[in-house]
């Protein structure tokens, strides 16, 4: 196979540098994106909280206003002889209300600022607003539609009229010009192109900023009318119902149960950072440029020293720890040279603190199995390495027909100790009574700790009978009484005073079983020295 030139090997130098570079620069662009839609989703949510709590706070002041109309005696009477003047009055102060309206049950207009037409009581029962407010009983914002007294396009906000009993008697109304919807937010800073407004929970579009569709009061059919009442509060990018893709940040108006947006062309979300990223990439493509023709130039400079560097490199990768390079030719080269001896002696100095690291690590393994089996404060077996030894004692003992037997210990009046003095002190008398069971038993005997004060001893090899057999294991179990029972001299530490000696006295109930072989379970054993124990 030939071999690669030098000048080959430089222009893959220079692909390694590029790599990363064109990373950077893509990283950077994609940094510069993020920050445009993170920059677009904080101005646009503040201007659709705005919108919310503009249009949300005149909605409120409109519903408190009609609330209070519905209040007023003569309203309660709902008698188109005894109309209210107070209409017109409402009409005339808030420039906002095409009408001022309340109708009966059956959905006649009894009275009205505005004059009927005709002179003649309009019918409103089957007006998409009057059915609502009829059969939810509360306040209503209608859908847009054309009103039938004024004959302007306008939303009806409703609310019940109670009589004395508290029965619904009808509705009373402010039929809302659309221009009242606007949230009046600082539209001259948006982008051409931006469109805002409001949603019903339904679908249905109840004002925007500019309808040249004439979507307004209808369920407009595009992805991202959809997307606004699903999404209700976040933002995201879709096509608009005028065929161009927009951001759009939604915030949702609980109060009235709608969701007001702002959307912007994504174009001009992007535009900013987009010219950004065709600069920065011009720049890396030059850097590369200019990278490609200096390996050209360096590649007839350093040919050997090059050669002889990747003669060394290749030596190493076969396994050769020693090979070293040569430093010579211009000192770019030396450097490298040196550069990579020095690499070479770190890996050389890695693999062998791996190396270490490892005939350590089997250390640490070895002394986790340890610990496993033996109780972390008392160093004596617990009860995972209890039940093996049990189960050789059993296997043993069914061998030499010889019984062996379990002796079940707890500690009296530990509580109190450690409660008066600390569980540290109680560690203390743990470890006094294992060191003092250790001490006094056989070495084919076991003693373990099987939990917080409780320990047991296993006694292997006793006589073949079992008379015999209960009396050597009585006799051991007497011994232990009285070894456990010898007073403990204690120390209590103190953080900022001298250390207290403390004098105790322990003693402790001993329940006593025999085995042989496998006639019993190793469970039931357990469970009759446990039982034997507590009987003691």
């Amino acid at each position: 196979m030939k071999t690669p030139s030098i000048r080959s090997h430089l222009l893959l130098l220079v692909l390694a540098l590029s790599v990363p570079l064109a990373a950077s620069v893509g990283y950077e662009i994609y940094n510069q994106m993020q920050q445009a839609v993170a920059h677009a989703k904080s101005s646009l949510r503040s201007l659709a909280q705005t919108m919310a709590s503009n249009t949300g706070g005149k909605i409120a002041n409109a519903r408190q206003t009609l609330e209070r109309l519905a209040q007023r005696p003569l309203v309660q009477q709902v008698d188109p002889h005894h109309c209210d003047p107070v209409l017109r009055d409402l009409l005339e102060l808030n420039p906002d209300f095409a009408n001022v309206n309340y109708a009966n049950m059956d959905g006649l207009v009894v009275c009205s600022a505005v004059p009927q037409p005709g002179g003649k009581l309009t019918n409103a029962a089957q007006t998409q607003w009057f059915r609502a407010v009829r059969q939810d009983q509360r306040f209503t914002i209608g859908e847009p539609f054309v009103g039938l007294i004024t004959g302007k396009w306008v939303s009806v906000l409703s609310t019940p009229i109670w009589n004395a009993q508290h029965e619904m008697v009808g509705s009373v109304q402010f039929p809302l010009d659309l221009g009242a919807y606007d949230p009046n937010i600082p539209a001259q800073y948006l982008p051409e192109g931006s469109r805002y407004g409001f949603f019903k929970q339904n679908g249905i579009m109840v004002w925007r900023n500019l309808d040249p569709e004439g979507v307004i009061g209808t369920r407009p059919n595009a992805e991202a009318a959809r997307r606004i009442v699903e999404v209700r509060d976040g933002e995201f990018e879709s096509l608009a119902v005028d065929g161009v893709t927009r951001f759009f940040s939604v915030v949702p108006m609980p109060e009235v149960g709608w969701v007001a947006f702002v959307g912007v062309p994504a174009s001009q979300v992007y535009a900013a950072a987009k010219e950004r990223a065709i600069t920065t990439a011009a720049v890396a493509l030059v850097a590369i440029a200019v990278l490609v023709l200096l390996a050209i130039v360096l590649a007839r400079r350093i040919a050997m020293p090059m050669a002889l560097l990747a003669t060394t490199a290749r030596l190493v990768q076969s396994g050769n720890r020693s090979a070293r390079a040569i430093p010579a030719g211009p000192s770019e080269v030396a450097q490298v040279a040196a550069a990579f001896n020095a690499m070479t002696d770190s890996l050389h100095a890695s693999t062998e603190a791996l190396e270490t690291e490892i005939a350590e690590r089997k250390q640490m393994e070895d002394q986790v199995r340890q610990l496993a089996f033996h109780d972390a404060l008392t160093r004596l077996p617990n009860r995972l390495l209890l039940q093996d030894r049990l189960s050789q004692a059993m296997a043993a003992s069914a061998r030499n027909s010889c019984y062996g037997a379990l002796l079940f210990i707890d500690l009296d009046n530990f509580k109190p100790l450690n409660d008066t003095h600390g569980h540290e002190v109680g560690d203390c008398l743990l470890v006094e009574v294992a060191n003092r069971l250790k001490g006094s038993m056989r070495m084919m005997d076991t003693v373990a700790r099987f939990g917080g004060d409780e320990f047991v001893v296993m006694l292997s090899e006793l006589d073949a009978q079992p008379q015999t057999s209960r009396i050597q294991a009585q006799a051991i179990a007497e011994k232990i009484a009285a070894l456990l029972s010898t007073p403990y001299t204690l120390t209590v530490r103190q953080a900022e005073a001298p250390d207290v000696l403390v004098q105790h006295h322990c003693t402790a109930s001993i329940g006593v079983t025999l085995f042989l072989g496998h006639a019993t379970s190793q469970t039931e054993i357990l469970k009759q020295a446990d039982g034997a124990m507590y009987l003691a």
